[in-house]
């Protein structure tokens, strides 16, 4: 499934291996995510950015409040 932002946050950073990273990232709106496979740092769901070289992971209510599912 593929998500679209519609409306912009921020985030803790983590890197590539799952470990926190002393600084925010924003999320922005229009930016496409495809929900992944493995989860590193505990959260409910994990996007990978399409149109963006980035990973998030976040709950269900922030998947709710912040995108809109992408329909092909």
């Amino acid at each position: 499934m593929k998500y679209k932002c519609v409306k912009a946050f921020m985030l803790d950073s983590y890197d590539d291996d799952g470990f926190y990273i002393e600084n925010c990232i924003e999320i922005k709106v229009g930016e496409t995510y495809e929900v992944g496979n493995e989860n590193f740092i505990d959260g409910d769901i994990r996007l990978n950015g399409i149109n963006t070289n980035k990973w998030i992971e976040i709950s269900q209510e922030m998947l709710d409040e912040y995108f809109t599912e992408v329909v092909v």
